[in-house]
Protein backbone atom coordinates (compact mmCIF):
# COMPACT_ATOMS: atom_id res chain seq x y z
CA UNK A 1 0.00 0.00 0.00
CA UNK A 2 1.27 3.61 -0.70
CA UNK A 3 1.78 5.74 2.08
CA UNK A 4 1.29 8.64 0.43
CA UNK A 5 0.30 10.16 -3.45
CA UNK A 6 -0.94 8.25 -6.25
CA UNK A 7 0.68 5.06 -7.98
CA UNK A 8 -0.75 4.56 -11.61
CA UNK A 9 -0.01 1.25 -13.78
CA UNK A 10 -1.69 2.09 -17.37
CA UNK A 11 -3.12 4.97 -16.60
CA UNK A 12 -4.64 3.00 -13.49
CA UNK A 13 -5.09 3.48 -9.89
CA UNK A 14 -3.89 0.49 -8.58
CA UNK A 15 -6.32 0.75 -5.03
CA UNK A 16 -9.03 0.81 -7.43
CA UNK A 17 -8.19 -0.84 -10.39
CA UNK A 18 -5.87 -3.66 -8.96
CA UNK A 19 -7.05 -6.86 -10.85
CA UNK A 20 -6.79 -5.27 -14.50
CA UNK A 21 -3.67 -4.13 -13.81
CA UNK A 22 -2.36 -7.47 -12.70
CA UNK A 23 -3.68 -9.53 -15.30
CA UNK A 24 -1.32 -6.81 -17.40
CA UNK A 25 1.36 -7.06 -15.45
CA UNK A 26 3.61 -10.44 -14.36
CA UNK A 27 6.91 -10.81 -11.79
CA UNK A 28 9.83 -12.62 -11.71
CA UNK A 29 12.74 -12.98 -9.06
CA UNK A 30 15.31 -15.13 -8.96
CA UNK A 31 13.89 -15.39 -4.96
CA UNK A 32 10.65 -17.06 -6.31
CA UNK A 33 10.38 -20.93 -5.26
CA UNK A 34 8.01 -22.85 -6.99
CA UNK A 35 6.46 -26.70 -5.52
CA UNK A 36 9.49 -28.81 -5.63
CA UNK A 37 7.87 -31.94 -5.84
CA UNK A 38 5.77 -30.92 -8.81
CA UNK A 39 7.28 -30.68 -12.05
CA UNK A 40 7.64 -27.55 -14.04
CA UNK A 41 4.91 -28.53 -16.62
CA UNK A 42 2.61 -29.07 -13.29
CA UNK A 43 3.55 -26.00 -11.36
CA UNK A 44 3.04 -23.34 -14.72
CA UNK A 45 -0.11 -25.49 -15.11
CA UNK A 46 -1.47 -23.98 -11.48
CA UNK A 47 -0.59 -20.54 -12.71
CA UNK A 48 -2.70 -20.82 -15.77
CA UNK A 49 -5.99 -21.03 -13.59
CA UNK A 50 -4.41 -18.23 -11.77
CA UNK A 51 -4.15 -16.23 -15.01
CA UNK A 52 -7.41 -17.50 -15.75
CA UNK A 53 -5.40 -18.41 -19.66
CA UNK A 54 -7.83 -20.21 -21.65
CA UNK A 55 -5.58 -22.81 -23.58
CA UNK A 56 -3.29 -23.92 -21.10
CA UNK A 57 -1.10 -26.72 -22.55
CA UNK A 58 -0.20 -24.55 -25.86
CA UNK A 59 0.05 -21.45 -23.89
CA UNK A 60 2.61 -23.47 -21.21
CA UNK A 61 4.49 -24.98 -24.01
CA UNK A 62 4.90 -22.05 -26.27
CA UNK A 63 6.55 -20.51 -23.05
CA UNK A 64 8.75 -23.33 -22.44
CA UNK A 65 9.83 -22.98 -25.85
CA UNK A 66 10.48 -19.33 -26.02
CA UNK A 67 12.49 -19.29 -22.67
CA UNK A 68 14.46 -22.80 -24.44
CA UNK A 69 13.41 -25.25 -21.59
CA UNK A 70 11.33 -27.48 -22.92
CA UNK A 71 13.94 -30.40 -21.97
CA UNK A 72 12.83 -29.86 -18.41
CA UNK A 73 8.96 -29.80 -18.84
CA UNK A 74 9.01 -32.99 -16.53
CA UNK A 75 11.27 -32.23 -14.22
CA UNK A 76 10.56 -31.93 -10.55
CA UNK A 77 11.19 -28.14 -10.16
CA UNK A 78 13.31 -29.25 -6.52
CA UNK A 79 15.64 -30.89 -8.97
CA UNK A 80 16.89 -27.99 -11.21
CA UNK A 81 20.22 -25.90 -10.83
CA UNK A 82 19.93 -22.11 -10.44
CA UNK A 83 19.88 -21.11 -14.21
CA UNK A 84 17.44 -23.86 -14.57
CA UNK A 85 14.64 -22.70 -11.86
CA UNK A 86 15.76 -18.93 -13.00
CA UNK A 87 14.35 -19.66 -16.71
CA UNK A 88 11.67 -21.61 -15.00
CA UNK A 89 10.27 -18.40 -13.48
CA UNK A 90 10.60 -16.01 -16.18
CA UNK A 91 8.12 -18.72 -18.43
CA UNK A 92 5.68 -17.72 -15.70
CA UNK A 93 6.61 -14.04 -15.70
CA UNK A 94 5.21 -14.90 -19.71
CA UNK A 95 2.26 -17.09 -19.06
CA UNK A 96 -0.31 -14.23 -19.24
CA UNK A 97 1.37 -12.51 -22.55
CA UNK A 98 1.93 -9.73 -20.05
CA UNK A 99 3.03 -5.78 -20.91
CA UNK A 100 4.83 -4.95 -17.87
CA UNK A 101 7.33 -7.17 -16.31
CA UNK A 102 8.86 -6.57 -13.06
CA UNK A 103 11.79 -8.65 -12.51
CA UNK A 104 13.79 -8.29 -9.33
CA UNK A 105 17.16 -9.33 -9.26
CA UNK A 106 16.48 -12.08 -11.99
CA UNK A 107 20.32 -13.13 -12.55
CA UNK A 108 21.19 -12.60 -9.18
CA UNK A 109 23.03 -15.97 -7.56
CA UNK A 110 23.44 -17.10 -10.79
CA UNK A 111 26.86 -18.24 -12.54
CA UNK A 112 28.09 -15.08 -15.20
CA UNK A 113 27.92 -17.27 -17.84
CA UNK A 114 24.37 -18.53 -16.62
CA UNK A 115 23.33 -15.15 -16.05
CA UNK A 116 24.59 -13.70 -19.82
CA UNK A 117 22.37 -16.38 -21.28
CA UNK A 118 19.19 -15.15 -19.20
CA UNK A 119 20.25 -11.77 -19.99
CA UNK A 120 20.02 -12.51 -23.94
CA UNK A 121 16.70 -14.75 -22.93
CA UNK A 122 15.15 -11.90 -21.37
CA UNK A 123 15.96 -9.12 -24.53
CA UNK A 124 14.91 -11.61 -27.04
CA UNK A 125 11.48 -11.87 -25.20
CA UNK A 126 11.33 -7.69 -24.76
CA UNK A 127 11.41 -7.37 -28.61
CA UNK A 128 9.34 -10.48 -29.56
CA UNK A 129 6.53 -9.80 -27.48
CA UNK A 130 7.05 -5.50 -26.99
CA UNK A 131 7.27 -5.50 -23.34
CA UNK A 132 8.04 -3.08 -21.03
CA UNK A 133 10.72 -4.11 -18.31
CA UNK A 134 10.71 -2.90 -14.86
CA UNK A 135 14.49 -4.00 -13.75
CA UNK A 136 16.00 -4.30 -10.64
CA UNK A 137 19.97 -4.83 -10.29
CA UNK A 138 22.97 -4.02 -8.44
CA UNK A 139 24.88 -4.89 -11.33
CA UNK A 140 25.80 -2.14 -13.17
CA UNK A 141 27.13 -3.97 -15.92
CA UNK A 142 23.76 -5.72 -16.36
CA UNK A 143 21.86 -2.49 -15.74
CA UNK A 144 23.52 -0.81 -18.92
CA UNK A 145 22.74 -3.64 -20.60
CA UNK A 146 19.33 -4.34 -20.48
CA UNK A 147 17.92 -0.75 -20.14
CA UNK A 148 17.20 2.11 -21.71
CA UNK A 149 16.56 4.37 -18.66
CA UNK A 150 18.05 3.90 -15.17
CA UNK A 151 16.58 5.12 -11.82
CA UNK A 152 18.77 5.65 -8.87
CA UNK A 153 16.85 5.45 -5.56
CA UNK A 154 17.89 6.48 -2.23
CA UNK A 155 15.22 6.14 0.98
CA UNK A 156 12.78 6.05 -1.38
CA UNK A 157 13.52 9.38 -3.31
CA UNK A 158 15.03 9.55 -7.29
CA UNK A 159 18.67 10.84 -6.86
CA UNK A 160 19.44 10.39 -10.83
CA UNK A 161 17.52 9.28 -13.78
CA UNK A 162 18.56 9.06 -17.08
CA UNK A 163 19.86 6.72 -20.17
CA UNK A 164 22.87 4.71 -19.34
CA UNK A 165 25.31 6.72 -21.19
CA UNK A 166 24.05 10.48 -20.34
CA UNK A 167 24.82 9.06 -16.57
CA UNK A 168 28.19 7.59 -17.13
CA UNK A 169 28.78 11.32 -18.96
CA UNK A 170 27.98 12.96 -15.03
CA UNK A 171 30.00 10.99 -13.48
CA UNK A 172 33.06 11.54 -16.17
Amino acid sequence: KRTSGDIKIFGMDIEKERSKILKRANYASTYSHFQSLLSVYENLLVYTFLYEISDKKKRILDVLDDVEIMRLKDKKFGSLSSGEATRVVIAKSLLNKPELMLLDEPTASLDPDISEKVQDLLLRVKNKYKVAILYTSHNMQEVTKMCDRIVFLKQGKIIASDTPINLTKKIE
